[in-house]
């Protein structure tokens, strides 16, 4: 009996002392990735009110990383699909702000401009934007989005060829190869 006693006096210290020495860091980046992890699955099962929300919270919990561009991107298909291009714009525009060397965000932000019929408007204005060559591919992508293929077509190899060394340059080339394989 003494002994039963003094093995629940142990089982008792033990559990005690665990909940003090827990550890309670709130890790926003994990965080962040589970809540966009959550939103996927609820854009599957097309609850895009609770998707839109699990996209915000992971935005507020990490908002100015390049991991967030993930998000963000997620958020505006998010509002895409629930026919809302114009509020998926901002979320295009700031992925792309955040990590301006993936080019699926350009063609993403250049759909979303088409969608919204603003793609005159749009080029003007990245034409005449003069501060990164990285604008020649929205420029590129516009024309496309345009109907006026081959303009498009060229300006992007012509900023291949003057940006070889760019990591963004290998999808500009094989968006090339595959826009000129279905369009031309």
């Amino acid at each position: 009996m003494y002994l039963k006693k003094i093995f629940i006096i142990i089982f008792i210290f033990l559990i005690i002392s665990q909940s003090a020495y827990c550890d309670e860091r709130i890790e926003a980046q994990r965080n962040a990735y589970r809540h966009n992890n959550k939103g996927l699955l609820y854009l599957k099962d097309n609850y895009y009110f609770g998707a839109i929300k699990e996209f915000e919270i992971a935005i507020d919990l990490l908002p100015n990383s390049q991991a967030s561009a993930t998000f963000y991107v997620n958020l505006g298909n998010t509002y895409e699909q629930i026919g809302y291009p114009k509020l998926a714009q901002p979320c295009f525009e700031k992925a792309l702000s955040l990590n301006i060397l993936c080019f699926d965000y350009y063609l993403k932000l250049a759909q979303n401009y088409s969608k919204q019929g603003i793609v005159n408007k749009k080029l003007k204005e990245f034409q005449n934007r003069k501060d990164s060559p990285l604008n020649d591919i929205m420029v590129g992508l516009l024309y496309i989005q345009k109907g006026e293929i081959s303009t498009g077509v060229t300006t992007l190899d012509l900023f291949c060829d003057k940006e070889p060394n760019l990591l963004i340059t290998e999808g500009v080339r094989k968006y090339l190869d595959k826009i000129t394989k279905e369009k031309l």
